[in-house]
């Protein structure tokens, strides 16, 4: 895999959340497998992390994990994991800007970041989201699952943290 390097002005999480999906690829080369993960390892990240499993033929994504951060951001109370994105919101299908981030990751088997401005309505007052998707692959090489870390920052540059 070509390297892949992030700004130098990411978020400390974002980095090491990267840096922790380095450092769990197999000895032997390929993507880390969902299997490789530890919680345990990155306390630190996990209200910020969601886990999107990919299912090919056609493409489609379903919400697998939220951490309480993103919960309190996307769920607004309704119940999104073990559902499809498509299901939750309809306009994320081919075409659709959100959609091909998500594919992009899922077919070169590379990192996807972005920092700006939410692409969906949130319903809370924030001025920029940064994300970092993760390919993760049971057999090394094809995606069947993302490892995924937003953190939405509000207007006066704080960061939005779990709920308690």
């Amino acid at each position: 895999m070509p390297a892949y390097s992030l700004p130098d002005d990411s978020h400390p999480l974002i980095q090491r959340a990267h840096e922790y999906w380095l450092n769990i690829h197999p000895p032997g080369g390929g993507l880390p497998g969902r299997t490789r993960l530890d919680p345990a390892a990155v306390p630190s990240l996990l209200p910020y992390v969601w886990l999107v499993d990919v299912q090919r033929e056609p493409l489609r994504f379903r919400y697998r994990l939220l951490g309480t951060a993103i919960r309190r951001v996307t769920e607004s109370g309704e119940q999104v994991v073990g559902r499809w994105i498509d299901e939750v919101d309809p306009a994320f299908a081919p075409g659709h800007p959100r959609f091909a981030a998500f594919a992009e990751v899922a077919e070169q088997g590379r990192p996807g970041y972005r920092k700006g401005v939410p692409a969906f309505p949130l319903g809370l007052e924030h001025l920029t989201i940064e994300r970092i998707f993760l390919p993760l692959a049971a057999d090394g090489r094809s995606v069947d699952m993302l490892f995924c870390l937003s953190l939405f920052m509000t207007r006066n540059g704080q960061l939005l943290k779990g709920s308690a």
